[in-house]
């Protein structure tokens, strides 16, 4: 792992650092900034994000050609009832299939730039699959030309391989403009180009649906162009709503709902930075949010018993209780990348790369007590009612723990919880009262 970390953080050097290392800006004075030395700075971003994804290519495509062999080479060990050599090939696999997210959240920290941390247009991007594209069986190839093509057109733009990320799900390229976000199509092929010949007759004015040439045009090529259609109805709905953010889901078809909360806030990443300084003394650190998250940190020797030791003792103080690994904030889509974090540079490179362990639980009894403390009326689902909101095939899944869910009641509107609230407690660092107080300020 050593080559690949020093290659890593060079991605990130590229990523994150190189626009102001090569255009420093007065961040403390920004009324001094002029515009000239913001376009600079700009170009010099966008350029560090091009060789930035140069390198996550360079790095992923030999990766998941090595995913791609060990996962025959462990199907035919298995075949072979070789256990020792599955265990053995599981372990490679695990280990690939990891540098690979590494990479991919890069693509993402990418991303999250271009979107400004807008949670509410990134989403807008993303289906709700987690399975991303196999890069080995895409076009790949015209992509990158194509964004070759852009970034010699425009020395300030910047396209973003959509593919690379592990979210966005409309388009093969972002084209960053400025302040502007164009979603590329990147159609090839034959029959792919005939499709846009029969767009483009469709939408002149004198077209007559008795005069197609249908010699050339089966159903497969009506499918395909139904596909496309559809692709491209998407990227409209997404263009709106970027341009003046309302309108139609592209996935849902339903009208955006865009939720606010009139309430600041609060983080307890401070808390958990002083942890993680304490943990040099002992190599452990342990400590609690609220009295509902626990949290326990590990270095050097005892990082090989911490998940075991840390169950244990959440176990005993927590009856019902979920229990994360910080480091699976890799991976999670349309979560804020891990490089956002302010524990530094050093901390977040030993989380990467295990150096550094961090659990976290959750108290789900104690998180209900604190939604009725705060007046929002919060109760665990029998059994019998939870089967029932499963049976009714939601789109979106509750969270379930032991077959139940959690509904809370807001302005007379029940809601049952999804799986978010743990992500936005153990993972975004969210505390518990300020994670109810948004609740209850929403409009």
């Amino acid at each position: 792992m050593e080559t690949f970390e020093i290659k890593i953080k060079e991605i990130f050097h590229l990523i994150a650092e190189y626009g102001i290392r090569n255009k420093p800006l007065d961040f403390k004075n920004p009324e001094k900034i002029t515009e000239k030395e913001k376009i600079e700075f700009l170009s010099q971003v966008h350029k560090g994000f091009r060789l930035g994804q140069n390198l996550i290519i360079q790095e992923i495509v030999p990766l998941l050609k090595e995913l791609k062999a060990l996962k025959q080479d462990e199907k035919q060990a298995r075949r072979d009832k070789n256990k020792g050599l599955v265990n053995k090939l599981n372990s490679k696999l695990s280990l690939t299939q990891y540098k690979i997210k590494i990479l991919r959240h890069f693509a993402d920290f990418i991303a999250w730039q271009v979107f400004k941390g807008d949670y509410y247009k990134a989403r807008r991007f993303f289906s709700g699959d987690k399975n991303r594209p196999d890069l080995l069986n895409t076009n790949l190839e015209s992509v990158i030309r194509a964004v070759e093509h852009f970034h010699k057109e425009d020395d300030f733009s910047f396209a973003l391989i959509t593919d690379l990320t592990s979210f966005i799900d409309i388009g093969d390229i972002l084209l960053i403009k400025k302040d502007l976000i164009k979603i590329v199509e990147c159609k090839e092929g034959v029959v792919q180009k005939k499709i846009y010949e029969f767009f483009d007759y469709a939408e002149q004015d004198d077209f007559d649906v008795t005069k197609i040439d249908y010699s050339d045009k089966d159903s497969k090529f009506f499918d395909q162009a139904e596909r496309t259609l559809k692709q491209m109805e998407k990227g409209i709905k997404v263009s709106n709503f970027l341009k003046n953010e309302e309108g139609i889901d592209p996935f849902s078809n339903e009208k955006i709902t865009v939720l606010e909360s009139t309430h600041i806030r609060k983080y307890y990443y401070e808390y958990l930075m002083n942890l993680i300084e304490e943990s040099k003394l002992n190599y452990s650190a342990y400590g609690e949010i609220e009295k509902i998250i626990y949290i326990g940190i590990y270095r050097e020797n005892k990082r090989a018993i911490a998940p075991y030791l840390f169950k244990e003792i959440v176990n005993h103080i927590y009856e019902k209780n979920v229990i994360v690994d910080y480091v699976n904030l890799i991976g999670i889509p349309l979560k804020d990348p891990i490089f956002f974090k302010p524990f530094g540079v050093a901390n977040i490179f030993d989380i990467i790369f295990g150096r550094l362990k961090i659990y976290l639980a959750i108290d789900l009894d104690k998180l209900i007590e604190l939604f009725n403390s705060k007046g929002i009326v919060t109760r665990w689902l029998s059994k019998k009612e939870t089967h029932k909101i499963l049976d009714e095939a939601r789109k979106y899944k509750p969270f379930i723990f032991d077959n139940r869910a959690i509904e809370i009641t807001l302005n007379e509107q029940k809601i049952t919880l999804g799986d978010s609230f743990l992500i936005y407690l153990l993972f975004d660092n969210l505390t518990p009262s300020s994670y109810v107080e948004t609740y209850k300020n929403l409009k």
